[in-house]
């Protein structure tokens, strides 16, 4: 057996708070593979040339989501053409809104804990096969600008990045669309940009945010990606063009995962999404934010990856 490789981020929030967590994993995995903590990108990309020495068959991953997306990214990168391992989500993060999607549950030891049994034994796992997302070079599962990027950037500016938070900073939101204070204002100000999808350009160039996805969740019990396991292959891309008051009676739409109102977006399965901004915008990958400078941005399907859920 190859064994199975995990990666430790010391700097998740879970990890600085349980400073034993990272010691106690290395000990469930014993003689079953390695345990590394990763501080810097290149310590990351030393650590996964390692694991693919070695042909691991499982890389786990102890972090958030961004961890999850840093670490995926540099994997594609030093695999290339060789096969992925498969991916374990330990949950080590704030959100952990990734793992959620899959249906996923339990905290970082007991995760591993029963991985590593199973995988001892030669148990089959229940997995999940998905693609990842591709934007402008970077790997995750969800992509989204507009008031996404922005409720992010409120959310993190709080200082204090908890579910709870989460929810607190989205009622906010929720409430000034109805009281017009400037909140919503903020969060939906358009973004002036011709976005061509799978070879078709949109009609409209004002958009108060441009989504790709291959999972359904974005967090604090919003499922706004229902088609996202529809199709092999294909993300879910959602392109909204509504102001705050025309958004609101979708809002329960994207709590229960139905289809967005077409009179409010642009709404598809897609191999290829382009934007063409008229000037830089704020955006996110699985909760990390980035800015895209020159306004323009390429969101392609990915490779496709296997998930253990259990």
């Amino acid at each position: 057996m190859a064994g199975i490789g995990v990666i430790n981020n010391p700097r998740s929030r879970q990890n600085v708070r349980n400073p034993e967590r990272i010691p106690k994993l290395g000990y469930i995995l014993g003689g079953r593979g390695e345990s590394k903590e990763t501080r810097t990108f290149e310590e990351l990309e030393d650590c996964l040339r390692e694991f693919k020495r070695l042909s691991i068959d499982i890389l786990a991953i102890n972090g958030g989501d961004g961890s999850t997306h840093v670490t995926l990214t540099k994997l594609i990168e030093v695999y290339g053409e060789q096969p992925l391992p498969m991916i374990a989500l330990l949950r080590g993060g704030t959100l952990n809104t990734i793992s959620a999607s899959f249906g996923i549950k339990g905290q970082p030891d007991y995760i591993l804990y029963n991985i590593a049994a199973k995988y001892a034994e030669g148990a089959p796992f229940k997995t999940h096969e998905t693609n990842l997302i591709n934007a402008n070079g970077k790997y995750s599962f969800l992509y989204g600008n507009g008031f996404v990027a922005n409720f992010m950037q409120t959310y993190y500016a709080t200082g204090r990045p908890s579910p709870s938070h989460g929810v607190a900073v989205m009622l906010r939101g929720v409430a000034s669309i109805f009281t017009g204070a400037g909140l919503a204002r903020r969060w939906f100000e358009p973004v002036q940009a011709v976005v061509t999808i799978d070879g078709e350009t949109l009609p409209d160039r004002a958009f108060t945010a441009m989504l790709a996805a291959t999972v359904e969740n974005i967090g604090v019990g919003f499922r706004p990606w229902c088609r996202a396991f529809w199709e092999p292959d294909k993300f879910h891309a959602i392109c909204f063009t509504s102001s705050p008051l025309s958004f609101a009676p979708d809002i329960p739409l994207v709590w229960f995962a139905r289809p967005i109102h077409p009179r409010n977006a642009h709404e598809m399965l897609a191999k290829e999404m382009t934007i063409e901004a008229e000037k830089p915008f704020y955006y996110t990958q699985d909760g990390d934010m980035y800015t895209c400078e020159d306004g323009k941005m390429k969101i392609a399907i990915g490779p496709r990856v296997t998930i253990i859920v259990e």
